[in-house]
């Protein structure tokens, strides 16, 4: 059978200048209050939380002529996005947002780069990488003590995913009872163990060479969600039901880095797992309406949802609570 299944038994884990500080300091406490409380933060701060002000993420960029988002043509460049997430970071989070722009993909020059970033960076973003550069480089600074390397890839993937599942939930079919069909697999290989995590019951991978014996149209028929990263559906394929990464990767990503920075950062996280973006996924499904594929970047229980069900995955204190709760 020229499409296969994907049988996963066990979860894959993934083996410049400071920015100005843009709001107040005192703002900014105030905004992000620390709490150990795992009801959410509604019980208020305690003592003995992660202090996350004052701790620093860098955004490194990679402008290449290769740099492109997984599945589309990349309409922000890398090195414009990269201002956009520091800039997302420092609204908000208090944590400082360093920038990093380089001009190569090459896993040990970025290795270094990293590695020679100031002692007090916690997490490092990187944004204009493919999957395989990003995976040395993370591999490559974690053995050598480095901070946690996460990517855009990481972020797109647990939107990605979490727009599945709401679409499952919109045509009234449960995780365990849905059947997602993904084109393109290879350009984002966290996103089908992630999507087992998230209790999504039957996954198939559909590559363009199966079109003539198995049409995608025909295998949508017997099938929920078709989740388009290669941008190769015809046009009517599954109507409604289609998941594609757009060409602004930003409009997915932001979704998800501020709260999971929080959530990594203060507690010596080494390495981005399945079970971490899982919980970013259920997060953004928590809190997308009915009517919605995913949230609005506005939403104000965006940060602090990602946050807590990240933190509660790690076994770590959650950081934040709303202060409109």
């Amino acid at each position: 059978m020229g499409w296969l299944r994907i049988f996963l038994s066990a979860y894959i884990v993934r083996s410049g200048g400071v920015g100005d500080v843009a709001l107040d300091r005192k703002t900014r406490k105030e905004k992000w209050a620390v709490t150990n409380n795992h009801d959410g933060g509604a019980s208020g701060p305690s003592d003995g939380g992660p202090v996350l002000t004052g701790i620093s993420v860098a955004v490194v960029a990679v402008s290449t002529t290769g740099s492109r988002t997984a599945g589309s043509a990349r309409t922000r460049p890398p090195w414009v996005a990269m201002e956009d997430y520091a800039a997302l970071i420092r609204a908000n989070t208090p944590m400082r947002a360093l920038r990093l722009p380089v001009t190569t993909g090459d896993p040990h020059v970025l290795t270094e780069r990293i590695l020679g970033l100031p002692t007090g960076v916690s997490a490092v973003f990187v944004v204009g990488v493919g999957h395989r550069e990003s995976a040395a480089v993370a591999r490559a600074v974690t053995g050598r003590g480095g901070p946690v390397v996460l990517t855009e890839l990481d972020v797109l993937t647990a939107a990605v995913a979490a727009a599945a599942i709401t679409t499952l939930r919109r045509r009234g079919v449960p995780p365990r009872a849905g059947r997602v069909v993904i084109t393109g697999a290879s350009w984002a290989p966290l996103l089908a163990p992630v999507l087992i995590a998230s209790g999504v019951g039957d996954l198939s991978s559909w590559h363009e060479r199966d079109a003539e014996a198995f049409p995608l149209r025909r295998v949508m028929d017997h099938n929920d969600v078709l989740v388009d990263l290669a941008g190769c559906a015809p046009d009517g394929a599954a109507v409604g039901r289609t998941v594609t990464v757009p060409a602004d990767g930003f409009a997915y990503g932001a979704l998800v880095l501020p709260g999971l920075l929080a959530a990594l950062c203060g507690h010596e996280v080494r390495t981005v797992t399945v079970e971490v973006v899982a919980a970013c996924v259920r997060a953004l499904a928590l809190i997308t309406p009915a009517d919605r594929m995913l949230p609005s970047l506005g939403d104000r229980l965006l940060v602090s949802a990602v946050a807590r069900h990240v933190s509660r995955a790690l076994g770590h204190p959650v950081p934040y609570r709303d202060p409109h709760r």
